[in-house]
């Protein structure tokens, strides 16, 4: 059979997701609450009103922008909405790198950074993580001397390592780097930290985020990206239309009129997250980080054991088997009390046996 895949990404590994059975899923940093059923009741009224899905989307999602601008407090022209926040990292790339063009990814971090930019014919160039797991800046500055990289991904909180970037770090590699500079705050919801409010005032930086982690809508994909107007629209110029379903985006914009509810979920997610931390950090072989996501991180002598040993109970955790750093590391979302405390029992049964 031909081979017609591009040369450059023969070698590139498909970024799968295995359907596991399971009791308890803390593996993929999800929400453990679905909608609210005010929301639900909404919905179901609306839909047997009439939907209108016989009709394409608004390609520009122009209601759910505007509840999005009112949320964040910048102007809807300062937001653009996708299917979820790895179509708004494909785009973002799309955008601004070409072929041989260098962009840069902490690591470990998300992976979706590298592979987006092999995708798109640019080069992806990891800058490490201290041996904390803290953002090097150093490293960052001198990366940045040594490859002149197009593009620069930060990601705060962290993912998977649940830490943040000084904030003032932050805002002088945004001012003196002569690129874009793309802020991932995916789980920003969980640390009240952002940079929001000041990245619509330079005109090299854009902020992802998303509905999928703290609003707990996974299942329907929907990100968001904040900047400055001028490079918004140099993005949309790669923006497929329609890219938004209607259901999805009316949603959403749902989710914000009711947000009330869910910074109630998110303060529960946080106290619990707490929690955890000193459930873990009392037991014996353990060692946990501390985090600002919805997601704790820890180190075990045998990742990969415990990791199979705790699916085999049908407790799923994201173990990291291709990563050399991470290889003795699991991550570990924060569910429900209940399915917290199931879990670190069965960790404590596993590394005591």
């Amino acid at each position: 059979m031909a081979e017609f895949l591009r040369d450059d990404i023969k070698d590139l590994k498909p970024y799968k997701v295995h359907n596991i059975p399971y009791k308890i899923k803390l593996d993929a940093n999800e929400s453990p609450y679905d909608l609210p059923d005010a929301i639900r009741q909404q919905l179901a009224k609306e839909l047997m009103e009439g939907c209108g899905f016989n009709r394409y989307p608004d390609s520009d999602a122009t209601a759910l922008r505007e509840a999005i601008s009112r949320y964040c407090g910048v102007s809807p022209d300062e937001v653009m909405v996708g299917v979820g926040s790895d179509e708004l990292i494909r785009v973002t790339i799309s955008a601004f790198v070409g072929k041989g063009d260098v962009v840069l990814c902490p690591s470990p971090s998300f992976a979706m950074y590298g592979i987006f930019t092999r995708i798109a014919g640019g080069i992806p160039v990891d800058v490490p993580l201290d041996d904390n797991f803290n953002y090097d800046m150093d490293a960052f500055y001198k990366a940045i001397e040594q490859h002149k990289p197009k593009l620069v991904f930060v990601c705060s909180p962290n993912n998977p390592t649940g830490n943040v970037i000084d904030k003032a770090d932050l805002m002088n590699l945004i001012k003196n780097f002569n690129g874009v500079v793309v802020v991932d705050e995916a789980y920003g919801e969980f640390c009240e930290e952002s940079i929001v409010s000041q990245s619509v005032n330079y005109p090299n930086v854009l902020v992802l985020k998303t509905f999928s982690k703290a609003f707990g809508l996974a299942g329907l994909r929907i990100g968001y990206m904040i900047g400055n107007r001028r490079l918004v629209e140099e993005v949309y110029a790669v923006k497929p239309p329609y890219n938004i379903n209607s259901f999805s985006q009316r949603v959403a914009q749902l989710v914000l009129e009711n947000v009330d509810v869910f910074r109630i979920r998110i303060a529960t997610i946080v106290n619990e997250r707490e929690r955890l931390y000193h459930r873990l950090s009392a037991v014996k072989g353990v060692e946990v980080y501390p985090s600002k996501a919805n997601f704790l991180l820890i180190k075990v002598d045998d990742g990969e054991m415990v990791y199979k040993k705790l699916k085999e109970q049908g407790i799923l955790v994201r173990n990291f088997p291709s990563d050399p750093r991470l290889k003795s590391h699991l991550r570990i979302t924060v569910g429900i009390r209940q399915d917290n405390d199931t879990f670190v029992e069965a960790l404590k049964c596993i590394l005591e046996g």
